[in-house]
């Protein structure tokens, strides 16, 4: 009986001084601390600014991308005016990777409730703001945190400008998408879309901001000879995208549908009916395509969706007609992928990248804006390239072979 309660202290104390040496050796670990930010040149920060959302990088024009949207907030009583942003690497952060001036800050700074003002940049007290950013990277760079360093000037007492420098808003960056998939139809030729539009589309769902058109695209289909209509523009049947079959770019399964929709007149300034969040997207079809991802088809013909709530579908099968129903100027194709939600329009935009299509031609926005007055296309200047894996971006004409 002595031995063994020997035997049982002697335990005791190796266990114990086994888990103190343990602990010590565990305390020497490194562990990886986040770089701080520069403090502001004023008594206190006034500045909130943080980014909601980040979607994965993707590819296009044989470029990395990313596209997101900064919130603003002058917390200040001072007015103070954004005049440029930096964005840097958090890990190697002396030069930055993009630079935005005041030009692209007036075009991409959008004021809710307040775009009518002389001058977007002016934040006043408690007034924000929110940036578009569209960030480029070097396709040989790896970054996995970027930071945002925002200038703002404001008036002195002597009336003298003032600038100061803030860094904010830390923002982990996702891996690039891989999610490739096939054209939301299957007819072959030329085809004209704009995928810029819709960026700066902010729903409100349950009280939360979304942006589930951040990589939308609208499809319209030309004929060989540059023409988007036959004869009389105004009616819907004389174009040649009209009734265009639809298909599913994945496997997945119908979760949401609309129909009954009546259509617009063409290039009407009238739209034939009131849009609202239940109309704006016509007609449509949404798919369950797995990873919490869902395509979006909208402005189909009414009585055309070949698909009901619950169908299983697969790659390339038809699922309805193209059209010109909801929020829809001429018929064409609204197409776009968002994160599962319980409403429509509910989810943010995700990118995605074609297998392959080959680019055409580009096109500004203006001269998209005119390319529909004119009925057609002029096709004496293309200058074929082939794309594999990326996204069309900006506005374009492309071809499907």
């Amino acid at each position: 009986m002595k031995y063994t309660i020997l035997i049982t202290i002697f335990l005791v104390l190796v266990s114990c001084n086994t888990e103190t040496k343990s602990k010590k050796e565990n305390s020497k670990i490194p562990t990886k601390t986040q770089k701080s930010l520069k403090k502001i040149d004023l008594p206190i920060e006034v500045i909130q600014a943080d980014v909601s959302f980040i979607s994965n990088p993707y590819y296009a024009n044989h470029n990395l991308r990313l596209n997101y949207e900064l919130n603003i907030l002058n917390n200040y009583k001072i007015p103070l005016t954004l005049k440029k942003v930096e964005i840097f690497d958090l890990q190697n952060n002396d030069i930055p990777i993009a630079e935005f001036d005041s030009v692209y800050i007036e075009k991409h700074f959008k004021r809710p409730g307040n775009n009518d003002l002389d001058d977007l940049k002016l934040i006043s007290g408690n007034e924000y703001g929110i940036l578009h950013i569209n960030l480029v990277f070097d396709n040989k760079t790896s970054i996995e945190q970027i930071f945002h360093k925002l200038y703002f000037e404001r008036l002195n007492k002597q009336n003298e400008i003032i600038t100061h420098p803030m860094e904010v808003a830390i923002v982990n960056v996702p891996k690039p998408t891989e999610l490739s998939l096939g054209l939301p139809f299957n007819k072959k030729g030329k085809w004209v879309y704009g995928a810029e539009s819709h960026k700066g589309s902010r729903f409100l769902t349950e009280g939360k901001a979304t942006y589930p058109q951040r990589f939308a695209i609208d499809w319209v289909f030309i004929d060989d000879n540059g023409l988007f209509a036959k004869d009389d523009i105004s009616k819907n049947k004389n174009w040649n995208t009209y009734g265009i079959e639809l298909i599913s770019v994945a496997d997945g399964t119908v979760i949401d549908i609309k129909d009954g929709i009546i259509e617009n007149e063409p290039l009407s300034e009238d739209m034939a009916v009131r849009i609202t969040k239940e109309t704006i997207g016509g007609n449509y079809i949404i798919i369950d395509i797995g990873n919490n991802i869902h395509a979006i088809y909208g402005h189909l013909i009414p009585n055309s969706l070949k698909v009901s709530i619950g169908d299983e579908v697969k790659k390339g099968q038809i699922i309805g007609l193209l059209g010109n129903s909801g929020n829809s100027d001429a018929p064409h194709l609204h197409f776009h992928l968002e994160s599962k939600s319980n409403s429509f329009l509910g989810g943010e935009g995700m990118p995605f990248l074609i297998t392959e299509f080959t680019q055409l031609k580009k096109y500004s926005a203006e001269e998209f804006d005119n390319l529909f007055n004119k009925n057609k296309i002029p096709l004496d200047s293309l200058k074929p390239k082939e794309k594999s894996n990326e996204l069309p971006i900006g506005y374009g004409l492309i071809e499907v072979k």
